[in-house]
């Protein structure tokens, strides 16, 4: 692979290689690695315990009895905080904790995140497993990034992969690929069995009501329907000769024995009023008439 494309000047000064794609994103890994450390050492100061002594600074300056005494005395505490959880103090000693929060690192962390996902294009969800927060279920930035996958393939992989191919088919048969030769890449998104039967339900009822109100030959529904069928499920059984049946049946001829259909009502043959002057009738005067003239 060539890595990741540059500009046209740039292109040609590196003699037609992209950048690095690890050189992209690097400086983005380490500053989120500095971040999880950082936190990382935080947690270890999170419960901090101070224990105040009176003339600490005179016990061990003048160190001797005075200093292995105080030895002592802290060789009792560990003691008797590991067995039984008390500190054991003088009464002019002074024993505190000291706790720290954590608001805000939660962000500053997802923040580098999210820097690393820009710059690698993978969503948080896939590159570092971790669930979405509030409503978002992951799904549309999963679809959107596989979407993002298949377009790459198409536009990278597709022509290369057609070429290899061919080649092998020449090594192997001594003549090139069929001209109706195609194939498809796997799939990353696939969807639920609910959206899939939905999506099925609702080609199935507009391929039925295109047949039937909008004259749509069943042929051509069979088909669409059998070219969609990697996607709803359905309609990949259906053969090149249920197509021809469906095709042949729908171009028969209409028998000739039958009468063609009416169109509107027959005309009256009963003369009109108007027909009929006020004298006596002359048949050259009648404008509308049937039988003898």
């Amino acid at each position: 692979m060539e890595g990741d494309t540059l500009p046209f000047q740039q292109a040609q000064t590196e003699n037609g290689w992209g950048m690095s794609v690890v050189e992209r994103i690097f400086e983005r890994i380490e500053a989120f690695d500095t971040a999880t450390v950082g936190t990382t050492q935080l947690i270890h100061k999170a419960h901090l315990r101070t224990y105040s002594i009176e003339k600490l600074r005179d016990i061990l300056a003048k160190g001797g009895d005075l200093e292995k005494g105080f030895m002592k005395h802290m060789d009792m505490i560990r003691e008797f905080q590991t067995i039984e959880g008390m500190t054991l103090m003088d009464s002019r000693d002074t024993f505190q904790t000291h706790s720290y929060t954590f608001a805000g690192i939660a962000d500053v962390l997802l923040r580098f995140a999210e820097q690393v996902s820009g710059a690698t294009g993978i969503p948080l969800v896939r590159l570092f497993g971790q669930s979405p927060a509030g409503f978002n279920t992951g799904d549309g930035d999963l679809e959107n990034y596989y979407s993002r996958v298949n377009s790459l393939q198409e536009r990278r992989l597709r022509r290369h992969i057609r070429w290899l191919l061919d080649i092998s088919w020449r090594s192997l048969f001594g003549e090139p690929l069929p001209d109706d030769f195609t194939f498809e890449f796997n799939k990353l998104w696939e969807m639920s069995d609910v959206d899939r039967a939905t999506m099925a339900n609702n080609v199935v009822t507009a391929l039925g009501t295109a047949v039937r109100d909008l004259g749509m030959p069943p042929a051509a529904a069979l088909n669409d329907l059998r070219n969609i069928s990697d996607v709803i499920g359905i309609g990949g059984s259906i053969t090149d000769e249920d197509i021809e049946d469906a095709k042949a049946q729908w171009e028969e001829d209409e028998p000739e024995t039958i009468p063609p259909p009416p169109f509107g009502d027959p005309v009256s043959k009963k003369p009109v009023g108007d027909s009929k002057p006020d004298r006596a009738d002359r048949r050259w005067y009648l404008r509308w008439f049937t039988g003898q003239r």
